[in-house]
């Protein structure tokens, strides 16, 4: 078994996890304005989708570079995290675990993907990833996710484009995948997001169509329920706190006069993980953008 930065990335939908609820104009927003008295910034809050699915939000996301003078994204796009190699036969294959009308269910779903012929041998790690990212758009070198290609414009324009996060920084921030965690993904698990499935459809394609229609309390909340059955997400790969915390740190201490866009995870800009309120603390005065 194998993890890559790429099976890592497809859980970002659920990074941070936030759960509580919104003011109604901060519900359905991916875009806020940050105003201080030293500096002006535009907040965007992405998750891992394709660019060209969504042509309003990418526009409005370059009328917004457009006006500003630079472009900080979280962390480098490129970094290449370190992986995890499991023997196979340490893997607990999470398919003998299933009722039978499960396992007759997870093979339909998983007939189409890179794991149709090994479903039987997969891990719950392995099939929840796969089932969490079902529908989404591929994403690759001619089709950059949105947080990237706004980025991309950015330099196109000329803008100054920096990462708010060292490679190094980040890096030391993993938390290594280990085979106890890898397993600890049961058969419970893979029920659950079939029943999630049967109720929402597939769920990549539900969270695209959430962020379509800029419903990000919806995604925070989808995000919260999943992880609360004993899904493996990011927070539980990397220290999220201490990325959260070096974030705001980075971001209020921006020389006085900079004007940013300033790319971030839809999760840090809803509920109890949201920077907003430590940036309004802070003294900004922070507001949706409709």
């Amino acid at each position: 078994m194998h993890i890559t930065r790429r099976q890592f990335a497809a859980l970002a939908a659920v990074l941070f996890l936030p759960g509580m609820p919104q003011a109604a104009d901060e519900e359905n927003a991916v875009f806020w304005r940050a105003k201080s008295a030293a500096n002006d910034h535009v907040l965007f809050g992405y998750v891992r989708i394709r660019a060209d699915s969504f042509p309003d939000i990418v526009a409005e996301g370059k009328r917004l570079v457009d006006q500003s003078k630079t472009v900080l994204i979280d962390v480098n796009p490129g970094l290449t995290l370190s992986t995890a190699k499991f023997k196979n036969s340490d893997i607990k294959p999470v398919f003998s675990g299933l009722t039978p009308s499960d396992q007759g269910e997870l093979k339909t779903i998983l007939s189409t993907s890179p794991a149709k012929g090994a479903i039987e041998k997969l891990s719950g790690f392995e099939a929840s990833l796969l089932l969490i990212g079902e529908g989404q758009h591929i994403i690759g070198p001619d089709a950059p996710s949105i947080g990237l290609a706004l980025a991309k414009y950015g330099v196109s324009i000329g803008r100054d484009v920096k990462t708010l996060v060292a490679d190094g920084e980040m890096q030391a921030m993993q938390k290594p995948l280990t085979l106890e965690t890898v397993n600890s993904v049961g058969p419970d698990s893979i029920t659950y997001l079939l029943e999630l499935r049967r109720r929402i459809g597939p769920i990549g394609a539900r969270f695209d169509e959430l962020y379509k229609a800029r419903k990000s309390a919806e995604i925070a909340s989808l995000g919260e329920e999943i992880t609360t059955r004993g899904i493996i997400t990011p927070t539980d790969l990397i220290d999220a706190e201490k990325l959260r915390a070096l974030l705001i740190e980075r971001i209020v201490n921006l020389p006085a006069g900079t004007n940013a866009f300033i790319i971030l995870p839809i999760g840090l800009l809803n509920g109890p993980h949201s920077i907003l309120v430590d940036l309004r603390s802070h003294g900004a005065e922070v507001t949706a953008i409709d």
